[in-house]
């Protein structure tokens, strides 16, 4: 059976990773800053499928080879409830990593005081959630952080913590702000550095109140991929010796036309035309995209775009229903909207929230939005049939 180098169920791997180079250069950055004493904090965020796994995979990558002790964190739904919670998840997990780098032989005795101390040493039972016990959890948090960065601070430059999925952590409430009061008292003692990756809300909301984080964590936004880029990842995946095809002009510049450079679908749309393939096919051109076009369109709807769908509420999709029966393009205003529905703004608003919320339509400016992406739309175009 032939070997199909894409996988749209995994983020790409360091050595197929394309594109990205602002997001890699500001990492590189506030890493070489966190080493030297002088710790920075990123944010990166993007809609659904946009590869923010993948960017911390690499910044992983990158992380260990400056001998970064690097944790990479995500599925915290079920896991933490409050802050009590993301403290002992943070310091088990983080303890866990440090002592998976000890050699063995070395200090056993040493290793098993670890594993002893991996319980968390106050009893949360008693504390409750009022500022003043916040403050008391904060402290505990920065005095467990100081005492594990001296245990590596003599082999390793820094500690790099990466959360993946970080709009969970938004959820909890104020666990975002304690993070950042934590490890901005911290960076004066230890170098860490942290980076949230997810669809995270709070980079938009511009309010006093929000300013901190902003400052804390500034946020890449990660844009589609460029024809160049989406070149040269296809022909970097098709060049491995075990694949044996190539891919011609015209198919790849309807990919970069179909999938909109965005991360997702040009993988899942690269795995079924490449599964499209006859045993003695060696080349991806338009014969083989034409007879894939259903697959990719029913494949497309099946994993991606219903998933994103039904769990809206009846009322926000009856709204996407009439934007998608009346657009031309992408594009459409809240003015817009208000005109097809013959409702009042204010009846409105809270749908066009919970859509930008789950990142079926983007916002580029003031009153003005777009469906993420045209296959999408005609996606609920053909619901509404």
């Amino acid at each position: 059976m032939r070997y199909n180098p894409f996988n749209p169920q995994q983020p790409a791997r360091p050595d197929f990773f394309v594109g990205r180079a602002p997001e890699i250069v500001e990492f590189e950055k506030f890493l070489s800053q966190t080493m030297h004493g002088s710790p920075m904090n990123m944010a990166v965020t993007g809609n659904r499928g946009m590869g923010k796994t993948s960017i911390l995979v690499k910044f992983e990558e990158i992380a260990k080879a400056e001998k970064c002790i690097t944790l990479r964190l995500s599925n915290y739904e079920g896991n933490i409830a409050d802050i009590i919670d993301f403290t002992d998840y943070l310091t088990l997990n983080l303890k866990r990593e440090i002592l998976s780098k000890k050699p063995l032989k070395q200090n056993l005795g040493k290793a098993f005081e670890w594993i002893k101390s991996l319980r968390p040493t106050l009893s949360w039972k008693e504390i409750g959630i009022t500022l003043e016990q916040k403050q008391i959890v904060q402290e505990f948090l920065r005095e467990s952080l100081l005492k594990l960065w001296a245990e590596v601070k003599d082999e390793n430059p820094a500690i790099v913590i990466l959360f993946d999925e970080a709009e969970s952590l938004e959820k909890i409430d104020g666990a975002l702000s304690f993070m950042r009061e934590v490890f901005q008292r911290l960076s004066a003692e230890a170098n860490y550095t942290i980076v949230l990756a997810g669809k995270l809300n709070f980079p938009e909301r511009m309010s006093e109140s929000f300013s901190p984080l902003n400052r804390f964590f500034p946020c890449q936004k990660l844009a589609a991929f460029q024809p160049d880029e989406i070149e040269n990842y296809v022909r970097k995946k098709l060049s491995t010796e075990k694949v044996g095809v190539n891919i011609d002009a015209k198919a790849l510049d309807y990919l970069s036309k179909e999938s909109e450079g965005h991360p997702y679908v040009l993988v899942a749309m690269c795995y079924l035309i490449f599964d499209s393939l006859n045993d003695n096919e060696n080349m991806m051109n338009m014969d083989v995209i034409n007879r894939s076009k259903a697959k990719v369109k029913a494949k497309l709807a099946e994993d991606f775009f219903s998933p994103m769908y039904h769990p809206l509420t009846p009322k926000a999709k009856e709204y996407l229903g009439v934007i998608a029966g009346n657009i031309k393009t992408v594009d459409f205003s809240f003015s817009d909207v208000v005109e097809w529905t013959k409702m009042q703004g204010s009846s409105i608003s809270p749908y066009i929230q919970e859509l930008l919320r789950k990142g079926i339509i983007n916002k580029p400016e003031r009153g003005q939005y777009q469906i993420f992406h045209r296959l999408f739309l005609e996606y609920v175009r053909d619901k509404a049939k």
